[in-house]
This record gives structure tokens, sequence and C-alpha cells, in this order.
């Protein structure tokens, strides 16, 4: 796409490029008319996102469509969108072209009524913006003919001349296939606080439609895209509810963001592909850079907090439906509030460094990793550590990756469950010095990946050297499996969850301790490593392997341990009897284990740092 030098920067972009340090010189690649991008586009949508401004100078935001050729380009950089709409309660539509169907066309005067588009594929990962003015429009009603319903349906018509268009990248789409479906609205809702439905639907979205403008000279409609969750609900007061989203990175025009700067208020569309129902939200904006970004949503450098003064939730209202395809690789981790459980502040403490002493290789993709500090490794039973390894893996401002997608939203920062025991109390199988401590973790992404390249600096003699440095953030968690007196304890862990039963070896009844593992086959170098540091597990333990074969059964024979080769079964925990239960596995066996075990005395822990 070219780049054309003769379209101006607003003030707002220009006032985000000063605060988010953007080198100077760089172009605007706007196009001041109707591209042939947008034009091939707007055939093959089946969706375009519509913005527009109330009476009151508010933004909003709808969505339209449901199958590709609803809308075209006309000649002239002229479009036309004729198209089946929810008839009922929209707002981009009741401004535009009124609240009743009565095929009246209402014609705009003068320079008409500023629209923002953004004509979008989800499903390819495609889309094109643009920003007109409406020349004419109208809603009438038709017997519908799309989806099979005998009943009749509104239908809107709109006519706007195309100023300004510009191609986006696919960061951050989510996947989703458009299908037709009928629409049925009702409204729920229309306040500035959020209902429990409209919130539950915010709190799980992927996606957002948002539009804002240069008060009346200018305006622009867009996505925003993440994970589901990566909306976060500030606070829900009667007053209004408040929200906020991280601004990942993106290409650094802040042409949304430039607007916000000067005028900030936005209008929000928020689409359930699932049932149909829609959420419509104006209100004001905060933008927060770097510190005060941070504080509201650690590890974001860049954060939008909008406080809605009206919203609407209309059951029932997209006349299409989306089946769920692949998230976007490019999708960071959810960035929880510094508020909620799952962000612990230690993460903000000063960092100290630790070095790599040694690496054990224990199966092809689990490795024990063992470090010095600066100074005495002070963590409790149960913690985990936090490892920053942003100066080894930053490499600064990138617009794309495809290599390595999420590292361009990644601040490197992982925690790991320290798998030693401390030093102090004094534990009976610490064998470490008192500045050491070990993880025992799986290869699974950029920050394992990095450290499974290094070695360590301890030589054969047991002599340190200069080696790998990483920062450490502290540590933190208590998930400590312990017995109180006559207690008899389960813990069931899955493939590396095995680690925070560790550190408490030494301190435990083994003749109360039950312990189940479930794993791959290739994974069995890490039961062969636990059993021979703590052999008196082996008469405690029973082991399911999944993809195994009978050697491998043979092998824990050795040891004394109970080996099945399958997954692990409702009536293996039913007949465990214990007082309590330590669950560390994925979400999905927890949630089975969970339903085994109803009623039953249950600790688990959950990472999601």
């Amino acid at each position: 796409m070219a780049f054309y030098q003769d379209m101006p920067w607003h003030a707002g972009e220009e006032g985000m490029h000063q605060a988010m340090r953007v080198p100077a010189g760089t172009d605007n690649p706007t196009i001041p008319a109707l591209s042939p991008q947008l034009g091939n586009q707007l055939q093959v949508a089946p969706l375009i996102a519509i913005g527009t401004l109330d009476k009151n100078g508010r933004p909003w935001t709808t969505l339209l469509g449901g199958e590709p050729g609803f809308a075209r380009s006309l000649g002239g950089g002229i479009v036309g969108i004729r198209t089946v709409v929810t008839g009922k309660h929209d707002p981009v539509v009741e401004e535009l072209v009124g609240k009743s169907p009565t095929g009246e066309v209402v014609r705009e005067e003068g320079r008409g009524r500023m629209v923002g588009g953004l004509t979008i594929d989800l499903e390819k990962r495609k889309r094109v913006k643009m920003y007109g003015r409406m020349l004419a429009g109208a809603l009438s009603s038709r017997e519908d003919e799309v989806t099979g319903h005998n009943e009749t349906v509104a239908e809107v018509q709109l006519v706007f001349k195309v100023e300004q268009s510009l191609g986006n990248c696919p960061k951050y789409l989510n996947s989703k296939h458009i299908v037709p479906a009928s629409s049925k609205p009702e409204l729920l809702d229309d306040q500035a606080h959020l209902s429990q439905r409209a919130a539950n639907l915010l709190e799980r979205a992927d996606l957002f439609f948002i539009s804002s403008s240069q008060h009346d000279r200018d305006m622009d409609t867009n996505y925003r895209g993440g994970p589901p969750g990566f909306v976060r609900i500030v606070s829900d007061e009667e007053s209004g509810t408040v929200i906020c989203w991280p601004e990942y990175s993106g290409n650094r025009l802040y042409q949304t963001l430039g607007n916000l700067y000067v005028n900030p208020v936005a209008g929000l569309c928020v689409p359930d592909f699932e049932n149909g129902d829609m959420l419509y939200i104006t209100g004001k904006t905060d933008i927060l850079i770097g510190k005060e970004a941070h504080g509201l949503l650690p590890r974001s450098n860049l954060v939008v907090k909008l406080t809605i003064t009206s919203a609407r939730y209309v059951a029932g209202a997209s006349p299409f439906r989306g089946v769920e395809g692949l998230q976007s690789p490019y999708n960071p981790s959810v960035r929880y509030l510094a508020s909620e459980k799952r962000y612990t502040k230690t993460q903000d403490r000063e960092l100290q460094q630790a070095t790599l002493l040694s690496q054990t290789k224990l199966t092809p993709t689990i490795s024990r990793f063992r470090f010095a500090l600066e100074n005495a490794a002070s963590y409790k039973t149960g913690q985990y550590v936090m490892l920053d390894l942003s100066d080894h893996l930053d490499i600064g401002y990138s617009h794309m990756r495809d290599d390595d997608p999420r590292s361009l939203n990644d601040d490197f920062v992982r925690t790991f469950t320290v798998s030693s025991p401390p030093g102090s109390p004094p534990h009976p199988t610490r064998e470490l010095k008192d500045d050491e401590f070990e993880i025992t973790i799986r290869r699974a992404g950029t920050v394992t990946d990095f450290l499974f390249r290094h070695e360590g600096s301890k030589n054969s003699s047991g002599t340190r050297s200069s080696g790998l440095e990483v920062g450490v953030k502290g540590f933190d968690g208590g998930f400590e499996v312990k017995q109180h007196s006559e207690e008899t304890i389960c813990y069931i862990g899955a493939g590396v969850g095995i680690t925070p039963l560790l550190p408490s070896l030494g301190t435990l009844e083994y003749s109360r301790l039950m312990a189940v593992w479930t794993l791959r086959s290739e994974d069995l170098g890490l039961v062969h490593d636990v059993l021979n540091q703590h052999p008196q597990l082996a008469s405690r333990l029973r082991v399911y392997i999944t993809n195994g074969t009978p050697s491998d059964t043979e092998q824990l024979d050795k040891f004394g341990v109970d080996s099945q080769l399958r997954r692990l079964q409702k009536s293996d925990v039913e007949s465990m009897n214990a007082d309590k239960y330590y669950l560390s596995t994925a979400v999905s066996l927890r949630k089975q284990l969970e339903e085994w075990l109803p009623g039953k005395a249950l600790v688990s822990e959950y990472f999601n740092f």
C-alpha cells in the first residue's frame, strides 16, 4: 500500500506520537479516497462496523451484515450498503435513518453526517477502514429471503461518500465464520450501569468495535481484539460502570487514540456471536501511559479506561451468528487488574539477579534448573519465583513478527513453581546452598526456550563462574502441601504439576500421603528423577501413563510403583478417601476432578499471572 505524505496528522495523533516517542517523520498511510483495496473488500466482507455521532456528540457503533455482497462501490467514491438489521434499539440505525421502517428516504444536507466504517472478514483476518459522509439512507421492511423464516424483517439502505480509507494488519483478529440468522431483538437494559448479563458478555468477549471522532472534523471506526477476558471491569457503580483494556502493539498510527486524545469519548459495540446479543456502549475515556497504565493494569504500557455514560443490552439483536475459529497467534495472555487476586504486587519489586548454575535434562522437554541469587534465597514452601528475562528477549518496537507473534506484547516475566525446599526453616531434604533454588519446567514458549539453550555456569568441580544472569522480581504464592495432625492427604498432579509437592516431601508423614500422577510416556524421565531423590514416595504413588508401552510399567515396577497404561478415571480418585485433596493439573482435568470429588476438601492453585 502506498504511503501518502500529503495526508496531515491530526493534533491528537501528533500528541500520541510525542507521548509514545514515535520517531519524527513517520508517514501517514491513509488514502484520501476509496482505495482499490477497500473496493475489493466491500464485495467480499460479511460484516461492516459503522459508527456515527448522536445529537449530543456521543459516538455509537453497530455491526451490520451477515453474508458477503451486501455492500459495494457505486463509483466516484460512493459506497452503498443494503442489509437486514435488528430493526429495533440499534442506536446507529436510529440516528441515521430513524426508528420506524417507513421506507422514507433520509437525505443529508451540506457535507452530510460523519460516518466511520470498518469492513471486516474475521474468517480470513482482513479489514479495511473507511471514513466519509452520509448522503442518504432509508429503513424499510421486507419478507425474509435469507434464513428461511416466513416473517417480515427490517432492512437498511445507506449511501455515503468515502473521503479516506486505510488497510489494517490482521493482528488480534480472532477467526469466526459468519452465517445469517433470524433477529428477534429485545431491549433488556438501557442505563449506564451494566447488568450481570452485560458484564458476563464483556468479560468473555474476545473483540469489540470502537468509534471515536475529532469532534466534527473526522471519525474512526476500528476493532479491538485479544484473548477472551482482555476487557476488564474496573468498577461497577450505579452511576456508571468503568471498564478498561490494554492497547497492544500496533502500527503506531494512533488514529483511534489520537481522536480520544483531543475528544475523550468513544462508542463501543460488543457482539455475542453465539446467541446474537449485542451490547452498545458510549462513554468518557482516559488514556493511561507508562506507570499510570501499569498501576491499573500491570504489565501494560498503554491502557484505555472508559466510564460508561449510556449502554443498551439488546438480546437476539444480530441477524447473523459466528462460528468460532482459531484465536490470533498474536494474542498475549490476559492481563489482570492490580486489584484482582490473580495479580500480586510483588511483581513490582526491584529486580535482583540470579545466575544459572546448571541445567539437568530429565526428558526431551523437561529440565531442572538451579540458580544462585545475589543474596540468600528467601522463599517458603509452595511458592513460585518470578523471573524477568526482558533484558535478554525484548527486541524493542516491531509492528509484526510472524516468526514469534506473541513476543510483541510480551513482558517476558514468567512464574515458575520452586521445586526445591527452602533453607529456613531447615528441611531434611535440602541439599542446596542458602543462595540457591531450583525450578523444574517444561519447554513451552519463548522464555523457557531461551533457558533451555543455556547449560549453566557450574563446572564439574562445583565451582561457579560468570554465566547467564536473569532478573528475579521475587517469590510469592502459598500452595503449600501440608498435613495437620492425623490428616490424610491426596495429591493429584499432571505432568510437571508434581513440582509443588516436591518441596514438602521432607516434612510429610508418608503413611498419611497418597499421590496420583498422570503423565505422558515421554515424561517418565521426570518420574525416575523424583523417585531417585525421594525413594520413600514409591509406595505411596500411583502413576497413570498415556500412550505408553509395557516396558514403561516394567521400569516403574523396579521402584515399587503402582502404574497403569491408561488415563485417570473417576473410580481411581473415588477410592482414595482422603481428608484433603491437592490438585495441580490443567484446567480441564481440574474441572473433571471437581465433578468426581463433590463435597470434598479441595485445594488448588491458579498460575494465571
